[in-house]
């Protein structure tokens, strides 16, 4: 049973079951049953030693899936008659009628057995069937053989080729095709009964759906038909002729009766894979052949198309493929216009598969007839004919009443998620007509833009349609951004084709959404390869951006914006400046929109294009082309945040229209600063473009059509004027390379920066730039000789730079900084650690802020053990103006209150004096009417006072929270200063003074993020002072005293990270002394022991044990030397 193919549990239990019910020599089965299952003995021996003949049949029938059936099948069938057992005849005979693998297989089994058994099977098939039944194949030939009386003799090698032209494996099918042919070539003589059973054969295999049946057989039919048919018949040859052939595979693929639908799908497969392998031979074209026999392939193949519209894409693949085989082997046009002829006589001109055919034939063979009122001007693609083309594609119903009453045929009742063939047809011609008539007027066909338009955009895109047509869709956007020429790109991207895109993206739940991301990947693929196609995509997302608030990477949340930039070549993105200058200045404004709103998402852009720009460059080396684009961005946001034109020539091109507002104004100024801190953050000398921006800023000012709300004249024109001077001053010694091109780079970017900050309105950016001038004077003019005063001096300039919420001059802080920081002496280091609100020096901040929870009122010991309070009395009396200050606006809304309800009651106000109160007396009587009146009058009053003062709450809680959050923010960028300080200048004695304020502001702070800072400055500190970086320190009595009172501020109650940082800075105090000499070690103990006495005596005393776990570490790795 195993050899049978019944290798599954379940089926041998079935199979045995079955044969016990049926046939009766139980001992039989068993011993056939044990010889098959050890897979030693063949089948046909089996069957010959067993005593039951009738269940090894049944067993046959249960495994007609045997691989080797062709080889013993018919041997074991002929042991079985042999038995001479009737039943077994007519068991074998009648189920092998019902089953098609069956009888294909074992029809010369059947024939041999039906000639040992000649009176009763032809008795029995009389009875059973009768003359004229539909008999099966292997049967048919069993009963001619028999009234003929001829012996019939079975071939072992045919009918293994036919089982292999059925072979998954393509190249033992090629094998067994190749075997074939050469058995039927004509130089082996083959009978023409024998080559009509060849055929017959091959055309029945084609409605086999077993395996690879059908390719192996249609491959093998098509060069049959080619080698014996594809020449004219000779004299005496009595090979069947083609109109014969064509009736051959009519009958053989014909279903009659009830079948089941897999077998009549089978027979229209095989019927249509046979009319193509007539066509794809090649000897329907032949001169020998006529246009009947043609006539009579295209009914078979227009009846299948119009029967079954599963079918019809196929059919018109074919037809569609025979137009091209007519053209390259120059055939007669009468057989093109047979197809067009019949394509219109069966009503299939107007589906996607008569209009593909129609257009491949008009493009291949333009001497052909066209009838008459099927299309406008004979032409599918006539710009009038486009809506009912696009329903047409959509495969809906038939396009209008009329080719219904025609008798158009019903579309496609299924859905398949592939593209019609047709649609590369049409995109094909369009795509090229575009390219040869770009320069012609305008043309009765449509072009591709507009066809892209009606027939996807507002047909499969649109807002009605199913997900399954959009489906299409995307499928259609991604084949064409792949192939087609470059020009033609900008019209995919059309309105609800982006709306469609932006709603699959922005969430991978939509149905849709790998559709989407997979016409996105699209895109990227062909950027990648050709950078220049990327403008069509920007230019659209960019566009769909400025419709809206939001950007298209906003609304998808993705990149995809950003990263076609960064593939995007510098034309591109010189075109994409341009384009979107051109709409900041004129904004094509719709009915109600906003001018400010849109060129604000204009400018969102320009900042996102420059910023991807430049995170593809070389930080150490950008290209010149990302310096152009720079440049031409600055002149665009320079001219427009600082300057008006003049109204007189608001003719000029690049006259804004409508003008740019002052709103407008102050968001191109915030968007320059971004841009400027980002050059800052990407190139390594970014004062060369922070000098041409306040360049522009000059040039501009001096242009006759430009206005500024500016008024430079009087002392603030003076300081700009020497800033200038200075700037050219510097410009020049950069230019010659004399003096500190750093020092000289620093003063190029403060002087640039301060320079714009005066000219956005900043109050005290005209005395920052006295200051720096008079820093100016003293490092660069003065050779440096007062160093030490210019240093402190650009020290408060820069602290004034940061306190100020602005990423730009944050970054040029921490860069002009880096540049002086070896100037920077202790008593900057103290202008830094004393500055307000950081104070680091105190526990507190003395800025007068109370309410503050960054700022604590700390009581601490001193190292003699007193109490110090941390607020003075100038503090105290800073924090009550400042509440005395706080209360005046409560004062002004009370009065206000008081003035409102002495108004309603008609009386003086509470803070009215008596002498000047109206002589007008409100004690006259009031009527009931009045009363009401004034009862609501009343509570409206005291509602509004409610709600003042609940909105005044709030606005208190808010400035409350504002404050904070500067403080902290200035207390970080102060700690970054000093990070680079320690970094660069952390060999300088002077570097010392900041352990004892660093390790302060850890234990006061409430911020989590200022002491966080904190500890990992000391941290880092310890960490780069190692070996030779260790500070160049002569006194070790000093650093003796530092470390006492690092051991203090570890005494404090504090938190683990202030006792680690303490910790960290204790031993890093202890290597510093050993480095300078080793016999300090006994001193760094001995203070280590009397912090320990004080844990121990001291019930004041805070430190932590990890403090003393550190110390052992240490020792145990200090110990001798190590």
């Amino acid at each position: 049973m195993r050899q049978a193919g019944l290798h599954s549990t379940p089926q041998r239990s079935a199979a045995r079951l079955r044969l016990r019910n049926i046939c009766y020599p139980s001992i039989g089965i068993a011993r056939a049953y044990r010889l098959t299952a050890k897979g030693n003995t063949p089948l046909h021996e089996a069957v010959q030693s067993s005593r039951a003949p009738a269940a090894i049949g049944l067993l046959l029938e249960q495994g007609f899936r045997l691989e080797q059936r062709h080889n013993e099948g018919h041997m074991a069938i002929q042991h079985v008659a042999l038995g001479g057992t009737m039943p077994a005849v007519k068991m074998l005979l009648g189920r092998d009628l019902g089953a098609i693998a069956w009888r294909d297989k074992y029809g010369r089994g059947l024939l041999a057995l039906a000639r040992q058994t000649e009176n009763e099977v032809e008795e029995w098939l009389q009875t059973q069937y009768g003359e004229g039944g539909a008999w099966d194949q292997g049967v048919s030939v069993a009963w001619d053989s028999m009234e003929k009386g001829e012996e019939y003799c079975i071939d072992v090698q045919l009918v293994e080729i036919y089982d292999d032209l059925a072979n998954e494996n393509e190249e033992i099918r090629l094998k067994a095709a190749h075997a074939f042919l050469t058995k039927f070539s004509r130089d082996n003589n083959q009978s023409s009964d024998q080559l009509a059973e060849a055929v017959r054969r091959l055309l029945r295999g084609l409605c086999s759906g077993r395996k690879a049946a059908r390719l192996g057989f249609s491959i093998t039919l098509t060069e049959l038909l080619s080698q014996r048919w594809g020449k004219p018949p000779v004299d005496g040859d009595n090979e069947l002729s083609l109109s014969e052939l064509v009736n051959v595979l009519i009958k053989q693929t014909e279903t009659t009766g009830k079948v089941s639908g897999q077998e009549e799908r089978d027979h229209q497969f095989g019927r249509l894979f046979g009319a193509e392998a007539f066509i794809k031979s090649g000897v329907l074209f032949q001169p020998h052949a006529s246009v009947e026999t043609w006539a009579l392939v295209l009914d078979i193949i227009y009846q299948i198309a119009k029967r079954k519209p599963w079918l019809r894409e196929e059919c018109g693949w074919i037809l569609y493929g025979t137009s091209q085989t007519l053209k390259d082997g120059h055939h007669d046009i009468h057989f093109v216009q047979a197809i067009i002829a019949k394509l219109c006589q069966i009503a299939l001109a107007k589906t996607p598969e008569g209009i593909a055919i129609w257009l491949k034939v008009q493009a291949d063979f333009p001497n052909v007839q066209f009838p008459n009122g099927v299309w406008r001007d004979e032409n599918p693609l006539y710009r009038k004919e486009i809506p009912r083309l696009a329903k047409i594609l959509k495969e809906a119903s038939p396009a209008t009443d009329t080719d219904q009453a025609n008798g158009a045929v019903s579309q496609k009742g299924n859905w398949t998620s592939k593209i019609h063939f047709v649609w590369n047809v049409i995109f094909a011609k369009l795509l090229d007509d575009d390219i040869v008539n770009r320069s012609r007027k305008k043309s009765k066909t449509v072009g591709f833009g507009e066809f892209w338009h009606q027939a996807v955009d507002e047909n499969l895109f649109a807002s009605s349609s199913s997900e399954e047509r959009k489906y299409w869709g995307f499928l259609l956007f991604q084949q064409l951004f792949s192939s087609a020429p470059e020009i033609s790109l900008p019209s995919l991207f059309t309105d609800n084709f982006k709306r469609c895109l932006i709603n699959q993206l922005a969430s991978k739940d939509r149905y849709l959404h790998l559709a989407a991301e997979k016409s996105i990947k699209s895109v990227f693929k062909r950027v990648e390869s050709e950078p220049s196609s990327s403008f069509a995509a920007l230019n659209a997302f960019l566009a769909t951006s400025m419709d809206g608030n939001l950007s298209f990477d906003q609304v998808t949340k993705t990149k995809i914006l950003e990263r076609l930039i960064a593939l995007a070549d510098h034309r591109t993105c010189c075109r994409l400046v341009h384009d979107l200058c051109s709409t900041l200045r004129r904004p094509n404004l719709q009915a109600g929109e906003d001018a400010v709103a849109k060129r604000q998402v204009i400018t969102d852009q320009l900042v996102a294009l420059l910023r991807s720009r430049q995170n593809t460059e070389n930080l150490n080396e950008p290209s010149s082309d990302v310096r152009d684009l720079v440049t031409t961005l600055l002149d665009v946001l320079v001219a427009h945040s600082y300057f008006s034109v003049d109204p007189a020539a608001s003719d000029l091109p690049k006259t804004p229209v409508p003008p740019i507002s002052r709103k407008t104004q102050e968001m191109l100024r915030s968007r320059l600063s971004a841009c400027l801190s980002h050059i800052m953050n990407r190139f390594p000398n970014p004062e060369g473009h922070i000098y041409y921006a306040a360049h522009q800023v000059r040039l501009n000012g001096a242009n006759t059509i430009m206005r500024s709300d500016l008024d430079l004249a009087g002392p603030v024109g003076e300081s700009v004027s020497n800033a200038w001077l200075a700037l050219e001053y510097i410009a020049r010694s950069l230019k010659d390379d004399s003096g500190d091109a750093t020092i000289l780079g620093a003063f190029m970017l403060l002087y640039s920066l301060i320079i714009l900050q005066v000219y956005n309105g900043d109050v005290d950016a005209v005395g920052m730039l006295d200051e720096l001038h008079s820093c100016y004077d003293l490092l660069i003019k003065g050779q440096g000789k007062d160093s030490q005063q210019g240093s402190e001096v650009l020290v408060e300039i820069l602290l004034g730079f940061s306190a100020k919420p602005s990423q730009l001059l944050r970054r040029l802080t921490q860069q002009v900084f880096s540049a002086f920081a070896s100037e920077v002496n202790s008593n900057g280091l103290q202008s830094m650690i004393k500055a307000r609100p950081l104070n680091l020096n105190n526990d507190t901040a003395a800025d007068g802020c109370s309410n503050d929870p960054d700022v604590e009122e700390v009581e601490m010991k001193d190292a003699n053990g007193t109490q110090a309070s941390s607020n003075d009395d100038e503090s105290t009396q800073a924090t009550s103006d400042s509440e005395e200050e706080e209360d005046d606006p409560e004062d002004e809304e009370l009065a206000a209150f008081d003035a409102k309800l002495a108004q309603a009651l008609k009386t003086r106000p509470a803070t009215t004096d008596l002498d000047v109160a109206s002589t007008t007396s409100s004690s006259s009587d009031m009527t009931d009417s009045q009363m009401e009146t004034l009862d609501a009058h009343i509570a409206q009053i005291f509602k509004e006072r409610k709600n003042l003062t609940t909105s005044s709450n709030k606005n208190k809680k808010t400035q409350q929270k504002d404050a904070k959050e500067s403080i902290v923010n200035f207390k970080c960028r102060i700690l970054d200063l000093l990070e680079i300080f320690i970094k660069q200048q952390h060999k300088k004695p002077v570097a010392l003074e900041l352990l004892m304020p660093l390790l302060s502001v850890t234990r006061t702070t409430t911020s989590q993020q200022v002491s966080g800072k904190a500890c990992n400055l000391v941290r880092e500190f310890g960490k780069i002072c190692k070996g030779k970086e260790m500070p160049e320190v002569d006194d070790g009595e000093k650093v003796l005293g530092l470390l006492k009172e690092v051991h203090v501020e570890a005494m404090r109650e504090a938190s683990n990270a202030h006792a680690s940082a303490c910790s960290q800075a204790s031993l890093f105090l202890v290597r510093l002394l050993v480095a300078m000499d080793r016999e300090n070690l006994s001193k760094a103990v001995k203070i280590y022991a009397g912090t320990q006495e004080a844990l121990l005596m001291d019930v004041e005393c805070r430190v932590k044990m990890s403090f003393f776990t550190d110390w052992m570490n240490w020792c145990a790795t200090a110990r001798l030397g190590r």
